[in-house]
C-alpha cells in the first residue's frame, strides 16, 4: 500500500524509513458513495482520512463548516479528542486512504515534529514552511539569523576630550583602528574617524595640538549586542554610514564596521544605496533605480525572510524618493519642509514599486515662488524612477496634498466634522504618513492630533472599520480556496482587511506606529490583542506578501494561482484566509457594525 502513498508531502516527509514501512503496512483504502456518511458526531474516529478522489463535507445541523478535496486530510481534531464533533458526508463518490487512529497516535508519540504539524499555530507552521524552503539557501538564511557577537567587533578606542589631534592619530595607528570615541561637551560620547581628523587638520587648518573637544560632535548610531546583523546593515543603509557603535548595557562593546557586515552579506544592497547617495543627476538616479528590480529578484530567489525583505526594500525606496526630492527641490527649501510618504510606502510595506503616495507639510511664512513647478518636476522624476502617478492624485503635485501645519490641523478637524466617505478615506490615508525628508518633526504633532481626535469618535472609527469587513475572503461557502481562473486576489481578500483593520484599531488605541506588523505588536503590548492571535495575524500578513511577490516576479501579476501552490502552501493559505475571516467577524462585533 505504501506505493500509493505520497511520503514527500508534509508532515510525512519527516518520518524515518521504519515509520514509513509501518505506516505503509497499516494503510487501507475506503470508498464512500455520494451522500454516504463517513462519520457522525459522537463516533469514535476510525483514523485520519486522506482524500484521493472526490469530496467530503464537514457539517453540523443546519451549518456547513467546510469541505475537503483531493489531497486534504480530515478529521485531525478527532484523533486527539477521541470523539467526532461534526458530521462528515461524501459529496460525490469518494476514495480515501485511512491511517488507523492507533497508528496515527503511535507516529505522533514517536515523532514530535510529525505531531507538531497537526497541533501548531499558523505562525509556527509558517515558520516551518519557510525553514523547509530555505534548506537550499543556507548562506543567506544564516546571515539573516546571525546576531552581532564580540567576534564581529573592533575593540573601542576611548580617549579624553583634551587629547590632541596628533596624539589621537598616533593612538589610532598603534591600535590599528580607524575611529575613536571621546566625550562631548554635554557628557555624551561622540565618534571621530580618521577622515574626521584629516579634515580638521587640512581643511579647517587646526593645529596638531588642538584637542578633540574642538571637533564638531557626531551623535552615536548603534545597536545592542545580540541584535541581528541584518538590522545593522539596514541601519547603515538608512543613515548612509559605515560604522555602528554596539552597546552592552551602558557600556560600548565595540565598533561594527560595514566591511565586516558586507563580508557576510553579498546581495549588494548597501552598494545600491551608496550609488543612490552619490547620484548627482536625475539620469544617474534613474540608472540606479533600474537595478532595484534585480535586487528584489536576487534576494527573493535566495530565500530571504519576507519581513527582512520588506524592511530593506522600504529603506531603498525611501532613499530613492528622498534623493529625487534633493535633486529637484531648491536646497534652501528642502530642510524647511517635511516630505511625507503615504500608503504602502508610509507603512514600509511596498516591495514592488506602486503609485506615488506623498504629501508635504510647509512651515509658516515660507517663500517658495516656483513651488508648483518644482513639485511637478519632482512627481515627473518619480514617474521616471518607476513610481507611476497616483490615480487619486495623492501627490505633492496636487496642491490639496501640500499645506502648512496649521492648515493640515484644520483639515483634520473639518474632516472629523463632515465625516463623509471621502473624509474617512482621507483620514485613513493620512494615518499612514511617514516623514522621510526635511524638517521631520513637523509630522509628530499632526500625527498625535489625528489620533486624539479619532480616539474620541468611536462612531467615525466604526464607519472606517466597515471597509475592512466589506471584502469577501477568497474562500468557498465550504471553506476551501476559491478556484478563480484569473487567480486569487490576496490584496483585496486578505491584505486589505488586515492592513485597514489594524490601522483602525491602532487609531482607536492612539498608536503612532504606521506599519501593519508594528501596529500588531503595539496592540499586543497594549493588551488589545492576545499574543497568539496577533502572531497568527502577523504570519497571515507575511504569507500574503510572499505569495503575491512570487507571483509578481514570476508572471508579472500579483494574483496567486492556487493550482501552482505546493500542498503545504495551499494548506497554509487556507488557514491564513480563515484567520482573516475570523478577524473580520471580530471587527464586526468590536465596532458593533450592522450588516
Amino acid at each position: 500500500m505504501s506505493l500509493l502513498f505520497d511520503f514527500a508531502r508534509p508532515p510525512f516527509d519527516c518520518l524515518d524509513e521504519a515509520a514509513r514501512e509501518r505506516l505503509g503496512q497499516r494503510l487501507s483504502i475506503c470508498y464512500f458513495r455520494a451522500g454516504q456518511t463517513v462519520q457522525q458526531p459522537g463516533d469514535e474516529p476510525a483514523g485520519l482520512y486522506l482524500v484521493i478522489k472526490g469530496a467530503v463535507e464537514e457539517s453540523a445541523p443546519h451549518q456547513p463548516f467546510g469541505d475537503y478535496g483531493v489531497g486534504d486530510m480530515f478529521d485531525v481534531r478527532a484523533q486527539f479528542d477521541g470523539r467526532c464533533r461534526h458530521r462528515f458526508s461524501a459529496l460525490e463518490d469518494t476514495l480515501c486512504q485511512l491511517i488507523p487512529r492507533d497508528t496515527f497516535q503511535g507516529l505522533c508519540d514517536a515523532h514530535p515534529a510529525f505531531a507538531h504539524y497537526f497541533t501548531a499555530t499558523l505562525a509556527e507552521r509558517q515558520r516551518e514552511q519557510e525553514r523547509r524552503g530555505q534548506l537550499g539557501q543556507q548562506n543567506l538564511a544564516e546571515f539573516i539569523l546571525t546576531r552581532i557577537d564580540p567576534g564581529h567587533l573592533q575593540p573601542p578606542l576611548q580617549l579624553d576630550s583634551q587629547t590632541s589631534l596628533l596624539a589621537a592619530s598616533e593612538a589610532m595607528a598603534s591600535r590599528g583602528t580607524d575611529c575613536l570615541l571621546y566625550p562631548a561637551a554635554d557628557g555624551s560620547l561622540s565618534l571621530a574617524t580618521r577622515k574626521t581628523l584629516l579634515h580638521a587638520l587640512t581643511l579647517k587648518g587646526l593645529p596638531l595640538t588642538a584637542p578633540l573637544a574642538v571637533l564638531t560632535p557626531a551623535p552615536l548610531i548603534g545597536l545592542t549586542q545580540g541584535s541581528y546583523l541584518f538590522d545593522a546593515l539596514l541601519l547603515m543603509t538608512r543613515h548612509r554610514i559605515k560604522r555602528l557603535v554596539i552597546w552592552q548595557g551602558q557600556e560600548v562593546a565595540g565598533i561594527l564596521h560595514l566591511t565586516q557586515v558586507l563580508g557576510l552579506f553579498s546581495a549588494h544592497s548597501h552598494v545600491l544605496t551608496l550609488r543612490i547617495a552619490r547620484a548627482d543627476s536625475q539620469a544617474a538616479l534613474e540608472a540606479v533605480a533600474r537595478e532595484q528590480q534585480q535586487l528584489i529578484r536576487t534576494l527573493f530567489a535566495q530565500g530571504i525572510h519576507t519581513l527582512f525583505l520588506m524592511k530593506l526594500i522600504a529603506t531603498i525606496n525611501e532613499q530613492l524618493i528622498a534623493k529625487a526630492f534633493a535633486l529637484v527641490i531648491p536646497p534652501e527649501v528642502q530642510e524647511q519642509v517635511c516630505l511625507l510618504m503615504l500608503g504602502s510606502e508610509g507603512r514600509g510595506e511596498q516591495i514592488q514599486k506602486t503609485d506615488q503616495d506623498n504629501a508635504l507639510i510647509l512651515p509658516d511664512g515660507l517663500h517658495w515662488p516656483d513651488r508648483q513647478a518644482d513639485l511637478a518636476a519632482f512627481s515627473a522624476l518619480l514617474a521616471r524612477l518607476g513610481y507611476p502617478p497616483c490615480q487619486g492624485k495623492v501627490m505633492v503635485s496636487n496642491p490639496e496634498w501640500v499645506k502648512g501645519a496649521r492648515q493640515w490641523r484644520a483639515e483634520i478637524e473639518q474632516a472629523c466634522v463632515r465625516a463623509s466617505e471621502a473624509d474617512l478615506l482621507w483620514l485613513a490615508t493620512l494615518a499612514d504618513a511617514q516623514a522621510i525628508m526635511g524638517d521631520r518633526p513637523l509630522l509628530a504633532p499632526l500625527a498625535r492630533h489625528l489620533r486624539e481626535r479619532l480616539a474620541d469618535r468611536p462612531d467615525l472609527l466604526a464607519e472606517m472599520a466597515r471597509a475592512a469587513v466589506a471584502f469577501h475572503t477568497p474562500l468557498t461557502l465550504f471553506g476551501r480556496l476559491e478556484q478563480a481562473p484569473e487567480g486569487l486576489d490576496l490584496k483585496r481578500g486578505g491584505l486589505f482587511p488586515l492592513v485597514h483593520g489594524m490601522r483602525v484599531l491602532a487609531l482607536e488605541a492612539g498608536v503612532l506606529e504606521t506599519s501593519t506588523l508594528g501596529r500588531i505588536d503595539a496592540l499586543v503590548a497594549a493588551g488589545r490583542l492576545s499574543p497568539d492571535y496577533g502572531a497568527n495575524l502577523a504570519e497571515a500578513f507575511r504569507l500574503f506578501i510572499r505569495l503575491r511577490l512570487r507571483s509578481q516576479l514570476k508572471d508579472g501579476d500579483s494574483r496567486v494561482q492556487v493550482a501552482e501552490l505546493a500542498h503545504g502552501e495551499r494548506d497554509l493559505l487556507r488557514h491564513a484566509l480563515h484567520q482573516v475571516k475570523k478577524f473580520q467577524q471580530w471587527l464586526t462585533l468590536h465596532f458593533r457594525l450592522r450588516q
